[in-house]
């Protein structure tokens, strides 16, 4: 079964120059290519993952409340990594290379689960 990947961000076609639906950003939120990272995890992992990008002012990530809740609380820290529906990282621990060191980590170990499932 593929890895669920669910990365919370901002798309620039919303075209928001203000973070007004959460707490404020200082304009860092616009700044980071949240589209790019998607095809660079399907080519390098292929279908052992799906990946999904949610833009966080969209009315989608209200199905999120982690996520909600998480925003309201710290701010805006994107993107938002989420691995089979629980928050990983976000902000600057969200970063592309972090992004491919958790999931490298979270593949290697569904890998052991099912060798030890497999040699039952």
């Amino acid at each position: 079964m593929p890895l669920d990947i669910k990365l919370f961000g901002y798309y620039p076609g919303a075209n928001c120059r203000t973070c007004g639906k959460f707490e404020g950003c200082g304009g860092r939120a616009h700044e980071w290519d949240f589209q790019s990272i998607k095809p660079q995890l399907i080519d390098r992992y292929g279908d052992r993952v799906r990946v999904s990008l949610i833009d966080v002012f969209s009315d989608e990530v209200k199905l999120y409340p982690k996520v909600v809740a998480l925003i309201k609380a710290h701010g805006l820290r994107i993107p938002i990594l989420a691995l089979e529906d629980e928050l990983i990282a976000c902000g600057g621990d969200a970063s592309d290379d972090g992004i491919f060191a958790i999931v490298d980590y979270a593949l290697a170990e569904q890998a052991k689960e099912l060798a030890a499932a497999a040699g039952q």
